[in-house]
Parts: C-alpha cells; structure tokens; sequence
C-alpha cells in the first residue's frame, strides 16, 4: 500500500487549544459502556484532540497512544497527531459510531467518551455529559446524544444507495409510486 506524505505527516496544533470541554465517570467503572462525554468545540480534529489528549493526561494521568474516531463528523483526517511532545495515532473508522470516541494507550487503557456536537446548546450538552458520566451507565452513545456528520464531508447518495436494504424494511422507491388523484369531496 503506497501512503501519501499527508497520511505519514504528524499534525500539530500550532495554537493554544481551548480547554477540553470534557465530564468522565468518577471513579472509572468496568461495568460502564461509557466512560464520560466529550463536547469539542469545533470539527477541527487537530485542535480539538490536542486538547482532549491534554486535559485526560492532566485528569488521569494517563499516556494515550490511539484514538479511534468515525470521519463523516470530522472536517479533516489526520493519522498523527503531535501532542505534548509524544504523538497520538488516529484511526477512521466508518463502522464506529459518529457520537463514540475510543482512547486506548499503556496498562491496557481504554476510555469511551460520547462525543456531542459542537453546535449543541449548552443546556443539552450539560445534560448529555452528565448522563454519560454516570458510573455504570448502561447507555450507549447513539442513544444519549450523538454527534451528526458534517454537511461537508458528508458523501452524496447516488441512485441504488442502500436500495436493498431499503425494500426489505418495507420502503418503496419514489420511482415505484404510482400517482393518484386526490379524493373528491
């Protein structure tokens, strides 16, 4: 597989990031599906995972070394990301929810965090995170709150997309309608 010198680069945030805008279970929990919420202020990943690795380093006091994220939530896909003077691997992942973000480094860490959308409003992104933070929460990302797929990096459908899966829910296709006059009264 030939790699392009984006993929090989390591991106660094050449800012002061914000604060990581961020509420994890306490104490950690094994039974927990999640771990905390997440709510970036943007869709820039650089900037906004430089400051979540920052902020669970500073909380845990862990060293991360993967995040796992989905691509269709995030503007632009960087595979490295200096942080701290380390760097921090990230892999896309289509089959990953868009609202789940998964940490994993030494000693066997893994953190789940929900991930909210930056244009959530703080009522709601408060609520979200505090749901998630639970201890032994049972809920899964997609169910609290998730975060959509940016308008930008969302793929346009094309004709025959998912059209299988469409007719066995008992869908039709538009082009399958036939159309019918109003009722008279």
């Amino acid at each position: 597989m030939v790699r392009s010198a984006e993929d090989r680069m390591t991106w660094v945030c050449t800012r002061e990031p914000p604060t990581a805008r961020l509420r994890l279970a306490d104490p950690p929990s094994s039974r927990a599906m999640l771990d905390g919420g997440w709510w970036p202020t943007s869709r820039d990943p650089v900037v906004e995972l430089c400051s979540l690795v920052t902020a669970l380093t500073a909380q845990r006091g862990c060293v991360i070394e993967r995040i796992m994220l989905q691509p269709a939530a995030w503007d632009r896909h960087p595979r490295r990301i200096g942080v701290g003077g380390g760097v921090v691997r990230v892999g896309w992942f289509t089959t990953l929810e868009a609202g789940l973000v998964i940490i994993t480094g030494r000693r066997d860490l893994r953190i789940d965090l929900a991930v909210i959308a930056p244009e959530t409003t703080y009522a709601a992104a408060t609520a979200t995170m505090l749901a998630a933070s639970r201890s032994a929460n049972t809920t899964r990302a997609t169910d609290i709150l998730s975060i959509p797929p940016s308008p930008r990096s969302r793929p346009l459908a094309r004709h025959g997309d998912d059209v299988a899966a469409w007719e066995t829910e008992g869908g039709h296709l538009q082009s399958d309608r036939h159309p019918t006059a109003p009722a008279r009264t």
